[in-house]
C-alpha cells in the first residue's frame, strides 16, 4: 500500500540542501586555509623536508697536485677514481638487497660485512660500499640498478718511479693525504681544498643532476724538485746491487750539483714500493741519508789535514812518522788498519794511505778547537737542509787528548749521509760550503755559502784525494775511464751498546768529479757488508764510480783524464796501501 505520506515528485527538504551547501562550502574554506598556511607559515619547514628529500650536498674532491722531478717527469700524480657509495635507507633496504648478488659478485666485500654496514649507517645518509674503483668498473656497477647507489669521484697517487726514491718522496692515505716524505711536508700545498655541490636525486635515492656549485673546489699545487729521476733509478738500482752482493743492512747514496747545491738524487735501501702497501714494513720508508747518523770515520781525515795546512804549521810535504803502526793516548791504542807501518809519510800520504797514526800526531800539534771549528764550519752538528725527519748528527766539544785524537779521524762526531756530501762541497768549489736545497734552480745558478778553506787548501787537499783514487790510494774502485775524480773512504765500527763492535762496520766514499772542475758530489754509505768485503774502497767505491760515470754522460761533461793528468794523480806516494778505519 503506497505512503499515503509521500506524495510523488516532492522535492527533498530544504534544510537538507542548505546542510550539504555548507558542509562543501565549510570543506572548500577548510582547503583553502590550509593551501594558505602550508604556503605561508609552513612554506620554509615544508621546503627543507622536500629538499632533504631530494637534495643533498656532496663534497668535490681536489686532484691532489703532482711532484716533478727538475725535468717535469712525474715522481707523483693522483689519478681519478670512482668510489662507490649508497644511501642506507634505500640500499639498506628489503626489495635492494633482493638486487644485491650480481654487485657481491664485483666487489671486494661479502654480503654479511654489507649488512653489518647497513646496521652501523642505518640513521645515517652515506654509505662507502667500495673506494677507489676504476672508472669503467664503477659505471658497470651502477648498470645493475641497485636502488641507493651512487658514485662519488676521488683520486688514486701513483709513483711512476716506484721504490726508487720512495723514501724522500712518501707516500699518501687511503684519502689521498699525505702521511711521509715530501707529500706529508707539502701535504697543505700539495692537497688543495675541497668544493661542494648541491645535487637532485630521484625516489629510489640516485643522484640525477647537478643543481648548483656552493663553494669552488681548488686543486692542488704541483712541486718541482731539483731531482733527476733518470739517477734515482739508477743510483736507487747501484746501491740495492751492491747491498746484495756484501750481503749489507742498508745503504744510501745523495748526489749534489756543483755549484748550485742542488739536490740530484736521494736513494735508501731496503726500498719499497709506494704504489704496493704490502711492501711497507716496519722502519722501509725512513730516508736515511737524513734520518741515520754515522761516525764519518776517514771520510774526516781530509778535514784535519786542512786545517792542518790552514794553521801554516804544515804544508802537504810534512813529514810524520808513523812507525810503529800504533800510538798510545791517554792510555788507549791507536793503530793503522791492517796493521801497517807506514814508517815516515807527508801530510799528503797521510790522507792518500788513510794513517789513524799520522793524523792522530799531525791532530795533536795543534790546538783543539782548531779542528773542533774547521768540522764545524764544515757543517758538522747541524742539519743540512730541513727536509722531512731530518737530524743534524752531533760535535761534542771534549777536550781530553784521545778525543782529540780520535776526532781527527771521523769518532765521537756523527753525521747523515747528506751532511757528509755538503762537507765535501767545500773540496769540489774552492773552500766555500754550499748550501743545499731540493728546489729546482736555473741554469747557471751559483749558490753562495760561507768559506771555510782558502783556495790554496783545497787545491792541495783535491791533489791528495786525487791520489787517493789513484791505483796507491784507498779508493782504486772508485776511478772512472777519461775523468779525474777525487774522494776518500771510511771504514767505520759501529757502535753497538757503547762499545765498538769488531766485526759490525758501515762502508763509505765521498768524492766529486771531474776535479779539474767539480760538477757533482756523490756520498754513498753501505750499512754493515757482512760479505767478504768491508772496506769502504771494496763496496762503496764501485757504486760512486758507476753512478759518476753515468752522471758524465747524462749531463754531457767533457773528459778531463789527459794523460799528463791523469799520471800526475799518482805521484803523491810510490808504495800501496790500505783503507783507513
Amino acid at each position: 500500500m503506497p505512503n499515503p505520506r509521500k506524495r510523488p515528485g516532492n522535492p527533498p527538504p530544504r534544510w537538507r540542501q542548505h546542510l550539504i551547501v555548507a558542509a562543501l562550502l565549510a570543506g572548500f574554506a577548510g582547503l583553502g586555509w590550509r593551501v594558505v598556511h602550508l604556503s605561508t607559515a609552513e612554506q620554509a619547514h615544508l621546503r627543507a623536508q622536500g629538499d632533504a628529500r631530494h637534495l643533498r650536498q656532496l663534497a668535490v674532491a681536489p686532484q691532489r697536485g703532482r711532484i716533478l722531478d727538475r725535468d717535469g717527469r712525474v715522481l707523483a700524480v693522483s689519478t681519478p677514481v670512482e668510489s662507490l657509495w649508497a644511501n642506507p635507507a634505500v640500499f639498506c633496504a628489503a626489495d635492494a638487497r633482493a638486487m644485491w648478488q650480481p654487485l657481491l659478485a664485483r666487489i671486494d666485500r661479502s654480503a654479511a660485512q654489507l649488512a653489518a654496514a647497513c646496521a652501523r649507517r642505518a640513521d645515517a645518509g652515506f654509505m662507502y660500499i667500495q673506494r677507489r674503483l676504476p672508472p669503467f668498473l664503477a659505471q658497470d656497477l651502477m648498470r645493475l640498478g641497485v636502488p641507493g647507489l651512487a658514485l662519488q669521484r676521488e683520486y688514486k697517487r701513483f709513483y711512476p718511479g716506484g721504490p726508487a726514491g720512495a723514501q724522500l718522496i712518501g707516500f699518501t692515505d687511503v684519502d689521498d693525504a699525505g702521511q711521509e716524505g715530501l707529500e706529508a711536508a707539502h701535504d697543505a700545498s700539495l692537497s688543495g681544498a675541497p668544493g661542494r655541490i648541491r645535487v637532485l636525486k630521484d625516489r629510489a635515492g640516485n643522484y640525477v643532476e647537478s643543481v648548483e656549485s656552493i663553494r669552488q673546489v681548488r686543486h692542488g699545487k704541483d712541486l718541482t724538485l731539483s731531482i733527476d729521476q733518470r739517477l734515482q733509478a739508477l743510483a736507487g738500482d747501484y746501491l740495492e746491487a751492491a747491498v746484495r752482493a756484501h750481503d749489507a743492512a742498508g745503504g744510501s747514496v745523495v748526489a749534489l750539483a756543483v755549484p748550485s747545491g742542488e739536490i740530484m738524487a736521494m736513494v735508501n735501501s731496503p726500498q719499497f714500493n709506494p704504489n704496493d702497501r704490502r711492501t711497507i714494513t716496519g722502519g722501509a720508508f725512513r730516508n736515511r741519508s737524513v734520518t741515520d747518523v754515522l761516525e764519518p770515520g776517514s771520510t774526516l781525515k781530509p778535514f784535519t789535514a786542512a786545517m792542518a795546512l790552514e794553521s801554516g804549521a804544515f804544508d802537504s810535504r810534512s813529514l810524520v812518522d808513523t812507525a810503529p803502526g800504533r800510538i798510545t793516548v791517554g792510555g788507549h791504542t791507536i793503530t793503522e788498519a791492517r796493521d801497517h807501518n807506514y814508517g815516515e809519510l807527508s801530510l799528503a800520504d797521510v790522507v792518500v794511505k788513510s794513517s789513524n797514526v799520522g793524523v792522530t800526531k799531525i791532530a795533536l800539534q795543534l790546538p783543539y778547537d782548531e779542528l773542533y771549528d774547521a768540522l764545524s764550519a764544515a757543517g758538522f752538528g747541524r742539519r743540512a737542509a730541513q727536509l722531512p725527519g731530518e737530524v743534524g748528527g752531533s760535535l761534542p766539544h771534549r777536550t781530553r787528548a784521545i778525543e782529540h785524537a780520535t776526532l781527527s779521524y771521523g769518532y765521537g762526531v756523527s753525521a747523515t749521509p747528506l751532511q757528509l756530501a755538503r762537507a765535501y762541497t767545500v773540496f769540489a768549489t774552492d773552500g766555500v760550503l754550499l748550501p743545499v736545497t731540493l728546489q729546482r734552480r736555473p741554469p747557471g745558478h751559483r749558490a753562495r755559502g760561507p768559506r771555510v778553506f782558502n783556495s790554496r787548501t783545497v787545491a792541495a787537499l783535491r791533489a791528495m784525494l786525487e791520489a787517493a783514487a789513484s791505483p796507491a790510494g784507498t779508493a782504486r774502485q772508485a776511478r772512472i775511464e777519461r775523468y779525474r775524480i777525487g774522494g776518500k773512504t771510511g771504514t767505520i765500527h759501529k757502535l753497538v751498546d757503547g762499545a765498538y763492535h769488531e766485526r759490525r762496520y758501515q762502508s763509505a766514499f765521498i768524492g766529486f768529479a771531474p776535479l779539474s772542475r767539480p760538477r757533482f758530489v756523490v756520498a754513498v754509505v753501505v750499512d754493515e757488508p757482512r760479505g767478504q768485503f768491508h772496506y769502504g774502497g771494496d763496496v762503496a767505491a764501485p757504486v760512486f764510480a758507476k753512478l759518476t760515470a753515468d752522471l758524465m754522460r747524462l749531463y754531457n761533461i767533457a773528459p778531463d783524464a789527459l794523460p799528463a793528468a791523469a799520471a800526475a794523480g799518482a805521484t803523491a806516494t810510490t808504495a800501496a796501501g790500505g783503507d783507513g778505519a
